[in-house]
């Protein structure tokens, strides 16, 4: 099973990872929980940063899992809310519906997502450029050979 976005597939690793997560939580509080991961203590309320950021980092030092410098793998979950901010600025969703869906009671932090990947960029504004570049070629002739290069 793959969990698919706007463009892109969630890789069978991730799925797989989200699917048994699912499957733990409702093993172990039924349909009950109003989360994925939860808290223990309380399966109405998500699990706290804390508590995830303490696991993983026991983890890594656990497992020596190293980053490209050969230092211990940092971690910090913003890392993943800002992906998913900068995604819904990708599907063209409102100021307010993101600052929803992310938590924020004010619109002032949604700027920070607000940044486009170069490969979205490109491909919203490939239609536009296309058309620029068709007006520039069709107005070429007789601007002498030095613009040769351009067709």
């Amino acid at each position: 099973m793959c969990y698919k976005t706007q463009d892109e597939m969630v890789s069978g690793e991730v799925s797989l990872l989200i699917q048994k997560a699912i499957e733990y939580t409702k093993s172990r509080h039924g349909d009950n929980a109003g989360y994925i991961f939860v808290d223990e203590k309380d399966i109405s309320r998500p699990l706290q940063y804390t508590t995830i950021k303490n696991k993983v980092l026991r983890m890594v030092r656990r497992k020596n899992l190293l980053d490209d410098d050969g230092k211990l793998f940092g971690f910090n979950s913003h890392m993943f809310r800002h992906y998913y901010g900068v995604k819904l600025t990708e599907l063209h969703l409102d100021d307010w519906t993101i600052a929803k869906l992310l938590g924020h009671k004010r619109l002032s932090n949604v700027k920070y997502y607000r940044k486009m990947s170069n490969q979205l960029l490109a491909d919203e504004t490939r239609k536009a450029r296309d058309e620029m570049s068709r007006i520039i070629l069709n107005n070429l002739e007789g601007w002498g050979d030095e613009y040769e290069q351009i067709r």
